[in-house]
């Protein structure tokens, strides 16, 4: 009566991870109710990179173990050549479960450029990169999808233009916001001829 097995074991809030594959994870099966240390269960439930948070309440009398989970979620959608991918908000990059957060920001990098320093390619969003997107799109929400490449950085087109944006890191954003606004008073007198318009220096230039 004090060993605990599959039946035992309840998950809380799951929507796209399984009890299967968390209880695998959890290594619970067979052991003493006693024996189970509830953050090392945690440690081990968390190995998974969808589990954000596992929080392990044991039951001592009735043998039994509640788990509440709190499964990632998404920040952005990270498109490169090695495909469509979850970026949570540590940057990590992971293949999409279940239904995925509607409007969710847009990086395109064909070549995973972006990819955190040190990491193998495609694995992770450099935390920079998805900071200053973030940034950018809380400011101008209307400039989806942003692309991402190493010699610009973010860059995008110009809501209602055949204007391309280089904006660069997330650098001095006031002053780009600025700059950008000017650019388009500009283009609204017929004033601007090119195709590009670069923030990321002082002054800007347009080409």
């Amino acid at each position: 009566r004090w060993f605990v097995y599959a039946e035992d074991v309840h998950f809380n809030g799951l929507h796209y991870l399984t009890q299967e594959e968390l209880f695998s994870a959890s290594k619970m099966d067979g052991w003493n109710i006693f024996w189970i240390d509830p953050d090392q269960v945690s440690r081990q439930i968390r190995s998974n990179p969808y589990v954000t948070s596992a929080v392990v309440h044991r039951d001592l009398i009735g043998a039994r173990v509640t788990v509440d989970i709190i499964e990632a979620r998404p920040v952005a959608w990270w498109v490169t050549d090695l495909g469509r991918r979850w970026s949570l908000d540590s940057g990590l990059a992971l293949e999409p479960r279940g239904d995925s957060p509607p409007g969710l920001m847009e990086i395109l990098d064909k070549p995973a450029e972006a990819t955190a320093p040190g990491l193998p390619l495609g694995s992770a969003v450099d935390p920079d990169v998805l900071v200053s997107a973030q940034a950018l799109v809380s400011r101008l929400p209307g400039v989806a999808p942003l692309r991402y490449q190493r010699d610009i950085g973010l860059n995008f087109l110009l809501p209602g233009t055949q204007y391309w944006v280089y904006w660069g890191d997330g650098a001095n954003a006031e002053r780009k916001l600025e700059y950008l606004a000017a650019g388009e008073r500009l283009l609204d007198e017929g004033k601007l001829e090119g195709n590009v318009i670069d923030v990321r220096f002082d002054p800007p230039y347009v080409k």
